[in-house]
């Protein structure tokens, strides 16, 4: 039977290996005549207890650990192979619980081997720690498949045959019928036959058992001729069929195609439907012959470009190949030629990579060219290796991803060893010549190297791109004036040249001095930081002056025509009348005109007042008198600037307009000779100042007084405030009533604004 792993979703391994001591050494065979390197293998095979979650093991050279156990599971059977070198080694199984894994709980056991000697097999491990010395001596490990060349799955790197072997051909009157069958989660319980209508022969029988546990979610693919008809039997011991996923697991799959058709698929996956214990029976297949393939046309000679290598019988070749350099970033690339001219031998890097760092388990890498043959794998632990081919010509090289077996793996292994496999290929310039698989979370997993094409393979191609027919671009510049002159570049690019009266090495091509300044550059000056014509730039001495500080501003009152030196001494010219006495003094004065003083007078300069004096220079407002327009006692008029008939009148017009009564008399006295502690709370009010007032008006009272202003029409212009000084600049000259509440009591004051 041929096997063949089928891809299935998986969650992101996390790649939490990378940084970890232990790194395995990789597996490079040659199977041609010898092996390359001094390189071995060993299977570790571990029977659990019920406590696998407390087991593992180690493989140990020189102290250092160089393969560990993947995550082990209960009661189970688990075989892992490990690629290293020859040598010596220490094996140890270790228990965390410290009670081993033989006796309590279940009959486990361990046992490490190969085909090359080694065997230990350790059945009474109850202990915390065990360790087993053993040499690994080189040894080829088995690859098993179909040795028999005449096969259609024939392996050309197998070396132990596996009974895979499918040798037949189909003659005229017989259909060629293909199985692929896809086990679940529990590949042990699943057996079939395939039976011949004609003769009751069976065609294929795996009986239940012969899967095992490295067969889970694999697809086997079996092909048969059919002359009259077949019957499929299928057989599940644990009776759930195929149905892997109603009891936690994943399902299988069964489908039967003939000519590129499907024309049998399992769709009740637990055999209910049949309804036979644990049996499923298809029931008889009577498929019918393909139709010839038409015969396949085409040029049939490799000179030619439409060469066809399919082709069956000959036709018109057409175009003859043009050897040349068919790199586009050569010098010397040929845009009309069809195949590259190229020579060997030549070097190739293969590069495998593994992103989950599991190994590839039974996938390989087989390489051919002519009649060469090289074999690639790589083992768990590692995320990479590459390997340096010389190859002898530059004949095009088939690369083989296949699988060399049906061995035992882990269901890790299994899940990731195709998604997440990337090959490379490079030249020795560093050319990609092949790219296949990438990361598997990329485009859904479509970027991975897919499940085979073949029956146990799907073949890459790549030509080795290397030779010397192509000539590399050399940039570099191509004027051998120039300093970086490269008599080796063929592509020119940027030159540099020196700079003016310097040579390529920086230095003066004349410098009489030798002082390093070249003859082109000398600046002669003064050179005594102290001097006024210091010149930081001279290189050679010349004549000084002296610094001489002063104004140098002729338009300034202490200009001095001796000064080079600007020390901000300057005294800027400023008129005005020096003198003291003056009205128009201006002590900033340093230059004084003529007739420029004016003599000071002192009146009232206020033209409301009734005194006003418009010669006056100089305001004296103790000197304004102000007519209140009222009549009666004690004088005629009364004067705004007495402070106490003002207030008085202020407080109760009716004074002012009216004989002066008892009520005024007694206002008058109250200001006159101060107020009774029982009313004063009530009219403490005693000055509103200035009155004429041109900007601030001020309020002089100890209460919480609210304040407002209303002008001769009743509006108010100073909404109520609690602010003693009550900024009036910007209202109009005019009569204004200043209204001061406190304690529900107001007190109307009559204002000028001048």
């Amino acid at each position: 039977m041929t096997g063949v792993l089928d891809t299935q979703e998986h969650q992101q391994y996390i790649h939490n290996m990378k940084n970890k001591s232990y790194l395995l050494v990789l597996l490079f065979w040659m199977l041609t005549s010898c092996m390359l390197g001094q390189g071995s293998w060993l299977d570790v095979i571990v029977q659990t207890d019920q406590y696998a979650g407390e087991s593992s093991w180690q493989i140990l050279n020189d102290s250092n650990v160089v393969a560990v156990s993947p995550p082990l599971q209960n009661n189970t059977l688990q075989n892992h192979m490990v690629f290293l070198p020859a040598g010596d080694y220490e094996f140890v199984m270790m228990d965390a619980f410290g009670d081993g894994i033989c006796c309590s709980f279940g009959e486990g056991w361990y046992r490490i081997n190969n085909n090359c000697g080694l065997d230990t097999a350790v059945y009474d491990f109850d202990v915390a720690l065990d360790t087993i010395p053993f040499t690994l001596n080189p040894c080829i490990p088995p690859l098993p498949g179909c040795t028999n060349p005449i096969a259609n799955n024939y392996n050309p790197w197998a070396n132990t045959d596996n009974g895979s072997c499918n040798v037949f051909e189909c003659d005229s009157t017989e259909t060629l019928v293909s199985m692929n069958l896809t086990l679940d989660t529990w590949p042990g319980e699943t057996g079939f036959t395939l039976v011949n209508v004609a003769d009751g022969q069976p065609y294929e029988q795996v009986i239940p058992g012969e899967f095992d546990f490295g067969d889970q979610l694999a697809t086997y693919t079996y092909d048969f001729c059919v002359s009259l008809g077949f019957e499929l039997i299928l057989v599940d011991e644990f009776g759930d069929g195929l149905n892997g996923y109603a009891s936690g697991g994943q399902d299988g799959a069964c489908v039967i195609t003939s000519c590129d058709s499907i024309i049998w698929e399992l769709e009740d996956l637990a055999f209910t439907e049949f309804d036979d214990g644990n049996t499923m029976y298809s029931g008889a297949i009577f498929p019918e012959p393909c139709p010839p393939a038409p015969p396949i046309y085409g040029c049939m000679d490799d000179d030619y470009v439409d060469y066809n290598p399919d082709a069956e019988l000959p036709d018109t070749c057409e175009t003859l190949h043009t050897w040349g350099c068919t790199n586009p970033e050569a010098l010397n690339y040929d845009s009309t030629a069809t195949i590259a001219d190229l020579v060997g031998p030549c070097t190739v890097t293969i590069l495998l990579e593994d992103d989950a760092a599991d190994g590839w388990g039974n996938s390989k890498i087989g390489m051919v060219q002519g009649d060469q043959q090289w074999l690639f794998t790589v083992g768990p632990g590692e995320f990479y290796q590459s390997w340096d081919i010389v190859l002898d010509s530059d004949e095009e090289v088939d690369i083989y991803y296949f699988q060399s077996g049906n061995q035992q793996q882990s269901s890790q292994e299994l899940a990731f060893q195709t998604l997440h496999n990337s090959i490379y290929v490079l030249n020795e310039a560093g050319d990609t010549l092949l790219s296949e698989g990438s990361n598997p979370f990329i485009n859904n997993g479509q970027g991975a190297l897919q499940p085979f094409t073949g029956p146990n393979w799907t073949v890459y191609h790549f030509v080795p791109q290397c030779g010397d027919s192509c000539i590399p671009y050399i940039y570099g510049c191509t004027d051998e004036s120039a300093c970086n002159y490269n008599a080796e570049a063929n592509t020119t690019s940027d030159c540099n040249y020196p700079v003016q009266y310097y040579d390529c090495d920086n230095a003066c091509v004349n410098d009489d001095d030798s002082d390093g300044v070249c003859n082109e550059l000398e600046v002669v000056g003064c050179q005594d930081p102290m001097a006024f014509n210091y010149n930081a730039l001279a290189t050679d001495s010349g004549d000084c002056t002296p610094v001489v500080f002063g104004c140098t501003d002729p338009t300034q009152f202490n200009y001095n025509p001796d000064a080079n030196t600007e020390n901000n001494s300057c005294v800027p010219f400023v008129y005005g009348c020096m003198n003291p006495e003056a009205f128009n003094y201006n002590p900033d004065a340093n230059t004084e005109l003529e007739d420029s003083c004016v003599e000071v007078v002192v009146d009232c300069m206020d033209p409301n007042a009734f005194n006003y004096n418009e010669l006056a220079n100089t305001s004296n407002e103790d000197l304004c008198l102000y007519d209140a327009g009222c009549i009666g006692e004690p004088g005629v008029p009364y004067w705004y600037n007495d402070s106490c008939y003002a207030w008085i009148i202020d407080i109760d017009p009716y004074c002012c307009e009216v004989a002066w009564d008892g009520a005024c008399i007694e206002l008058y006295d109250y200001c006159e000779a101060g107020w009774p502690t029982d009313v004063y709370n009530i009219h403490d009010v005693y000055n509103v100042y200035p009155n004429p007032v041109t900007d601030v008006l001020n309020i002089q009272t100890s209460l919480n007084v609210i304040t407002e202003v209303y002008n001769a029409l009743g509006q108010i212009v100073v909404a109520g405030t609690r602010e003693k000084r009550i900024d009036l600049t910007d209202l109009p000259k005019g009569f204004y009533q200043v209204a001061i509440r406190y304690n529900e009591r107001t007190i109307i004051k009559k204002i000028i604004k001048s």
